[in-house]
């Protein structure tokens, strides 16, 4: 029992699980696109520190988090998922259409919250992280992606391509780590109450020793002895008494 509430609580990864592999490969892949569709913004300071240092960082921090803590820590990795959120809000207010922004920031808070509200133990399933990210991905590939790319009339720059495959890279990496997440299951109660300890009897100490009390048991049967005598001689008295009778009766009938 001791060893079981030494563990850490609520939500873990295991470390050789498919799903972390898989939002491993796939955060690593979209660093590799985001590097490549960014290569021209280098100059740009604002543009570096927020399309490229900012998610670039965060994917690494979220890699690292997972697999050194995922299984003691996981909460770790709240902190690059905040750091993605802005990324994501940066991004949509860089862009020219303001529907698009409008539910990107709104998107961008929901995940945000609902990562960080799971893994602090507010919400005690996995499932509703899921389907927010799941729902942002089909936000990124019906409504962004599929249109982008099936645009042949005004095809989409490889640096915009490359950009929008590292946002659903990484959206999709977030999906498999919440597929991966576990609950750790409570401590089962057996019910046992605690052992005591049989009691310890003292005897009591006393100044006489045993042996005293002997004379007093054997009182009593050595009064019963003095009275068996005196029960036997009493029929004795009366035929004694009876034969004398009986002689003196014989003696007169014989002088008669």
């Amino acid at each position: 029992m001791e060893k079981e509430a030494k563990k850490p609580r609520g939500f873990y990864v295991e470390k050789g699980s498919f799903f972390v592999h898989a939002s491993v490969i796939l955060l690593a892949l979209a660093i590799a696109a985001r590097l490549l569709g960014t290569m021209g913004l280098w100059g740009d300071a604002f543009a570096l520190a927020t399309q490229i240092i900012l998610p670039v960082v965060c994917a690494l921090l979220f890699i690292l988090f997972i697999l050194l803590f995922g299984r003691i820590a996981l909460w770790t990795t709240i902190l690059p998922v905040l750091g993605g959120a802005a990324f994501f809000i940066l991004s949509a207010t860089a862009g020219s259409e303001q529907l698009r922004m409008i539910i990107c920031i709104i998107l961008s808070f929901i995940a945000s919250f609902i990562y960080t509200a799971t893994l602090a133990g507010m919400i005690r399933t996995k499932w509703v992280n899921a389907a927010v990210f799941a729902v942002i991905l089909a936000y990124q590939v019906g409504y962004l992606a599929i249109p982008a790319f099936s645009n042949l009339q005004d095809p989409i720059s490889f640096a915009e391509g490359m950009k929008l495959l590292s946002s659903i890279g990484i959206i999709l990496a977030m999906l498999c780590a919440s597929l991966a997440i576990r609950r750790r299951k409570a401590p089962k109660e057996t019910g046992e109450l605690p052992k005591i300890k049989d009691p310890v009897v003292i005897k009591p100490e006393t100044d006489e020793p045993e042996s005293a009390a002997a004379p007093e048991e054997t009182a009593p049967i050595t009064e019963e002895t003095e009275e068996t005598p005196q029960v036997i001689a009493e029929p004795a008295a009366e035929e004694t008494a009876i034969q004398t009778d009986e002689t003196a009766e014989t003696e007169k009938e014989m002088q008669q």
